[in-house]
């Protein structure tokens, strides 16, 4: 199913991972801005929702190891 990755391929990753921190109920991203990176849930919860352009929209809970972007 899943191939071991390459030493140098992981540490390679590893060295463009920028650790950051938010407060509660801060927001990340607002729905429609460009995303140009990937969110790993180390620690916490993330909640996401989206309006459907203006409709009703989805909402999902992320947790430490999920990901997104």
């Amino acid at each position: 199913m899943f191939e071991k990755m390459d030493s140098q391929l992981f540490d390679a990753l590893c060295d463009r991972l920028k650790p950051v921190l938010h407060t509660e109920k801060s927001c990340i991203i607002l729905e429609g801005d460009p995303v140009d990176e990937m969110l790993f849930i180390m620690r916490g919860n993330l909640t996401t929702i989206t309006t459907n352009a203006g409709e009703k929209g989805n909402a999902g809970d992320l947790k430490a190891g999920d990901f997104c972007g």
